[in-house]
């Protein structure tokens, strides 16, 4: 099913075409009603979460998990699930509360119908991103994170055809790459 087809979510289709760039507001204002209308969905779909963790039934859930998420392309529903955690995690930063609590709570919610805790044990490190450091590693070799070539790709300092010569040298040594929707992105130029 392509992007078009979808039904709607949080996001009609036409929002979801204009949050990518692909469609204008005929005026600032109805952009900015299209805009609030979004945020106040996004704030209801939040709300909306701990109706579906507390009265969803297992049964449903499943029938979502496994049989949607199921019949869709395997990146892709990776990339949906890995998206809505990272939407969560950078709402979560927005907030004063920490991510590591809230992982935490939100597993033993989850585990809690299995009669049964967990101890979440989140372990961050940053390291900044450049576009030298990481047009050197190319030089050197070196295999990139998907975090990684899709910097490089949003980057105005490393050209498209250097990306280029990197995945047609990295496909000589590995032709068979399980590529998800950043990668695929970043190899479709």
């Amino acid at each position: 099913m392509t992007e078009d087809e979808r039904d709607r979510g949080i996001l009609s289709r036409a929002d979801r075409a204009y949050l990518r760039g692909e469609a204008d507001h005929a005026s600032v204002q109805s952009e900015r009603n299209a805009r609030g209308r979004i945020r106040e969905r996004i704030y209801h779909a939040l709300l909306d979460f701990e109706v579906l963790v507390e009265h969803l039934s297992e049964r449903d859930r499943e029938l979502v998990t496994e049989k949607r998420l199921g019949d869709i392309d395997g990146t892709e529903a990776f990339d949906a699930l890995v998206s809505g955690v990272a939407f969560l995690y950078r709402a979560t930063k927005d907030t004063d509360l920490e991510f590591e609590t809230v992982l935490n709570e939100a597993v033993n919610l989850a585990e809690v119908n299995d009669d049964r805790v967990a101890t979440v044990d989140l372990d961050l490190t940053f390291q900044s991103l450049t576009a030298e450091q990481l047009r050197h590693k190319l030089e050197r070799g070196e295999d990139l994170s998907l975090t990684e070539v899709a910097y490089l790709h949003e980057s105005d300092e490393v050209g498209l055809d250097e990306l280029a010569r990197y995945f047609r040298d990295a496909e000589e040594e590995t032709p068979a790459v399980d590529d998800g929707r950043i990668q695929s992105k970043v190899t479709n130029f």
